[in-house]
C-alpha cells in the first residue's frame, strides 16, 4: 500500500473514532508532507516526533512574532530570544504530544503498523 493510501485510510479511521478533520491533519503535518516528509497524522506519530513538530512550528512562529512585536524594540539579545523561543516550543510540543497520545489512547486508535496492513 502506498503512503497516500495509508494516509487516507488513517484519516478514515480517525474520523470513525470521532476526531475532527482539523485535528487529524494539522497544517504543519500537511506542510511536511508537501515537502516530501512521509509523516502520519499526529495521533499515529511517536511522542518525540510530535514534540519536534511542536518545537519547529510553534517555537519558530512565536519567536519571530515576539521579536518583531516586542523584543527588538526592547533590545533583547538574539541569544535570549532563541532560548526563549526554544523553551516555549518545547513546552508547547510536550503539551501537544501529550494531548495527541492521550486522545488516541482514550478513543482506541490502533497503531500505525495496524493501519498500514
Amino acid at each position: 500500500m502506498k503512503f497516500e493510501q495509508q494516509l487516507d485510510h488513517a484519516h478514515q479511521v480517525l474520523l470513525e473514532k470521532g476526531f475532527l478533520p482539523s485535528s487529524i491533519s494539522p497544517i504543519i503535518y500537511r506542510l511536511a508532507r508537501r515537502v516530501g516528509i512521509k509523516v502520519p497524522p499526529p495521533q499515529f506519530c511517536a511522542f518525540a516526533v510530535n514534540v519536534l513538530f511542536g518545537i519547529a512550528w510553534f517555537g519558530t512562529i512565536w519567536g519571530v512574532i515576539m521579536w518583531f512585536m516586542q523584543w527588538r524594540s526592547l533590545g533583547v539579545s538574539v541569544f535570549y530570544a532563541f532560548n526563549a523561543s526554544l523553551f516555549t516550543g518545547v513546552v508547547f510540543g510536550l503539551l501537544m504530544a501529550s494531548w495527541y497520545k492521550f486522545s488516541a489512547k482514550r478513543k482506541g486508535v490502533p497503531s500505525w503498523k495496524e493501519v498500514m496492513r
